[in-house]
């Protein structure tokens, strides 16, 4: 899978991302949410950060952030936007399948995957709940953005939904499931795959 996304970032080809920044205000509240419950100063994990939108808007809200991802591009990418942006994060180029504390610390409150584990096989998102249970604090959540449905043939995201989620997530749980507000006219990618919302609580 991390040939496709090295290929996606490549041509430019990212409907996760789209499908992230499509839902703005929701996304916004969300961020909220996570913000009443750990405060603003709580550690986030950005899950496959990409070119790291995201990354900057929670260090603009005061999180102390650190954004992972496996493809160079979009390491660099998002390293450029922090810096024009003027914040503070860190972006890290590492396997969200086998990343470790030594690599990418502990302790966080608040994971953030806006289309990565989607995207994985099941073996891999076996592997990736484990890497980010290992770095989770206790009373940690974490926002997934996820595919209910393919985007399309095996060699694309196959989409995840709830009972995905947690067979992977063993020592979570799915506490809340909203479907992303998709603009007019969006891709037809975007809309046959239904993006969907996952919030998880760790147990």
């Amino acid at each position: 899978m991390s040939k496709f996304y090295s290929f996606a970032y490549a041509v430019g080809f990212t409907p996760w991302e789209k499908a992230g920044e499509a839902d703005a205000d929701a996304l916004a509240e969300m961020f909220g949410r996570e913000e009443a419950e750990h405060g603003t100063n709580g550690k986030v994990l950005d899950l496959g950060c990409g070119t790291g939108s995201h990354t900057v808007e929670l260090a603009r809200r005061g999180w102390t952030v650190t954004g992972v991802d496996l493809v160079d591009k979009a390491v660099e990418q998002a390293r450029k936007r922090i810096a024009d942006a003027g914040v503070y994060a860190k972006v890290l180029r590492a396997d969200l399948t086998t990343m470790s504390p030594d690599e990418v610390g502990t302790g966080y409150d608040f994971f953030l995957d806006l289309g990565c584990f989607h995207g994985l096989t099941p073996r891999e998102q076996q592997a990736m709940a484990r890497c980010v249970t290992a770095l989770a604090a206790p009373a940690s959540t974490l926002l997934m953005m996820a595919f209910a449905k393919p985007a399309g043939p095996r060699f694309m995201p196959q989409g995840a939904t709830a009972e995905t989620i947690e067979s992977a997530y063993r020592d979570w749980r799915v506490v809340d499931v909203a479907p992303v507000t998709l603009p007019p006219k969006s891709p037809r990618i975007l809309t046959r795959s239904e993006p969907t919302f996952y919030r998880l609580r760790r147990r």
